[in-house]
């Protein structure tokens, strides 16, 4: 009995421990420029291309930084927002939004023929796998 109670404590502690760990890394950060999940991003396959589409509205795309190193993807930027002088508000929701985001690709990238687009508030990078990366055939003499 006093075993069974053992390995639930055991457990509880394993779970607590794991749950502050979480708490310690900045993916929960409440600040705009923590490494967390923004903007949200889709990441798939096309052919032998991957494409990355990510939501950054109210952006202008002078403000959005691509960086692409090996196989990390990096998009950083700030929204930020202008009011009329003098201008009284009656609610404000939206924030000026910083934002510093990483992301691991599958492969290596031709940094070279990276193509982005940024329309109505999406922003789409077309990541065509480098050459060096592509599996090679070789034939047995």
């Amino acid at each position: 009995m006093f075993a069974r109670f053992s390995n639930a404590i055991d457990t509880l502690l394993s779970v607590q421990q794991a749950v502050e760990a979480a708490h310690r890394n900045d993916y929960f950060e409440k600040s705009t420029t923590a490494r967390g999940a923004y903007p949200f991003v889709d990441l798939f396959q096309q052919g032998e291309d991957v494409v990355l589409t990510a939501e950054i509205p109210g952006m202008q795309k002078e403000d959005i930084q691509i960086e692409v190193k090996d196989n990390l993807f990096r998009i950083s930027g700030e929204r930020s927002l202008n009011y009329p002088e003098n201008a009284s508000f009656h609610r404000a929701e939206r924030r000026t939004r910083k934002f510093d985001r990483t992301i691991r690709l599958p492969h290596r990238v031709e940094t070279e023929s990276i193509k982005a687009d940024y329309q109505n508030g999406v922003l789409k990078v077309v990541l065509p796998r480098a050459e060096s990366d592509k599996p090679k055939q070789i034939k047995v003499a």
